[in-house]
């Protein structure tokens, strides 16, 4: 779909893609201040990411994120990609055959970046019955039992994808005690971990609902996480995620073979040119934030209009949404959605459980101009 150039063609509410700040963005990265290369960057970089880059992703994630205990440019090492990272994590830290629990429904990415290369397989938990954002120890213990492979860790995606909500600092604490009782290691995926709307543009920052609260861990060694550019700064494109561990064993295996995952020093020198403008990186936070509020508010106030039911969210740019009031099979409605000119992501592609209640549900990406947001309400209601 273009507005001018292709006005009947199917919007992409699908793929998980900030559009709102792409003039404030692209006005940064073409100011030659930023973006003009040196003769250094025509040299081979550092593996793991610049220390530079490395001292300012610690210091952005510290002001946001909080941790108890500081992030410094050693529990940093930078890659292409929360995608490639997450298969790095599973070359370090299991072997080939073994199985990561991951609540479910969940990021159908996932299932690609662990078993396609480190050949790591994931094992859905199911929720509780009425809450979406709730797993129990129960729920847990029977997935460890029943698995036809050898269980070493458990992989959640915080703020979650699909639902578009942050975990509580209980749940977190209560997925961190389970895998120390039974030895297993955690990663925490927080690609949109600067994009809790509606924590930023209120000014609440709860402390302990990020994975990196050191003293609410119980097994900090074995805790790990992930974020990246892609989402919280709209730079899907460029491709560029971090590993983040106080494991000094972890952080130096990782940095033996992240050669594999190395970033283009020029976008390296780039990303230290963003960051290092603090005043302009916050406000950028804070406007995206704002901006993502403003379209959350717009789509469920119409959605609410329509009757139509969904989980209420507070962080991402995406929604999860009940159309089983259309009556019919899900992929069978969701050509429908293509033909009306509408991609949004069914719930057969979060690997949810195959039964009436689970199925049925979209994921739809809210972020995007409200013009283009209105038009494809237009083409779901029809």
């Amino acid at each position: 779909y273009h507005s001018e150039t292709n006005p009947n063609g199917i919007i992409n509410l699908g793929t998980a893609e900030n559009k709102l700040n792409n003039v404030e963005m692209l006005s940064k990265l073409n100011d030659p201040k930023v973006s003009t290369v040196t003769a250094e960057q025509l040299l081979y970089g550092p593996n793991p990411g610049s220390d530079r880059l490395r001292i300012e992703i610690a210091k952005l994630l510290n002001r946001y994120l909080k941790p108890k205990v500081s992030f410094t440019m050693e529990n940093i090492c930078v890659g292409n990609g929360c995608g490639p990272l997450t298969n790095l994590c599973g070359e370090v830290l299991f072997d080939h055959g073994d199985a990561v629990l991951v609540p479910g429904p969940y990021y159908g990415g996932f299932e690609a970046d662990l078993k396609y290369g480190s050949r790591v397989y994931t094992i859905p938990v199911p929720h509780c019955e009425g809450d979406c954002l709730k797993v129990d120890e129960a729920a847990l213990e029977k997935a460890l039992k029943n698995a036809n492979r050898p269980i070493k860790g458990i992989i959640i995606a915080n703020p979650n994808n699909p639902f578009g909500r942050c975990y509580s600092a209980e749940q977190l604490l209560l997925f961190c005690n389970f895998a120390k009782s039974h030895g297993l290691i955690v990663i925490c995926d927080e690609i949109y971990g600067l994009s809790t709307w509606r924590d930023i543009t209120e000014e609440n920052i709860e402390e302990g609902k990020c994975i990196e609260d050191y003293h609410y861990l119980p097994d900090p060694e074995n805790t790990h996480g992930l974020w990246g550019f892609s989402k919280d700064f709209c730079l899907n494109g460029l491709r560029i995620g971090c590993t983040i561990s106080y494991s000094k064993t972890v952080m130096a295996a990782m940095q033996k073979i992240c050669f594999l995952t190395c970033i283009p020093t020029n976008i390296d020198n780039i990303l230290v040119n963003i960051l290092s403008d603090v005043e302009w990186t916050d406000q950028f936070i804070l406007n995206n934030n704002r901006k993502l509020l403003k379209n959350y508010t717009h789509l469920t106030n119409s959605l609410n209009a329509h009757n139509i039911p969904y989980v209420k969210g507070d962080s991402g740019f995406f929604i999860y949404i009940d159309l089983h009031q259309a009556g019919i099979d899900e992929l069978d409605l969701w050509m429908k959605l293509l033909e009306g000119g509408v991609y949004i992501s069914p719930s057969q592609a979060f690997f949810s459980e195959d039964k009436a209640s689970e199925r049925n549900w979209f994921r739809m990406c809210f972020a995007v101009e409200q013009d283009e947001l209105n038009l494809s309400l237009d083409r779901l209601y029809k």
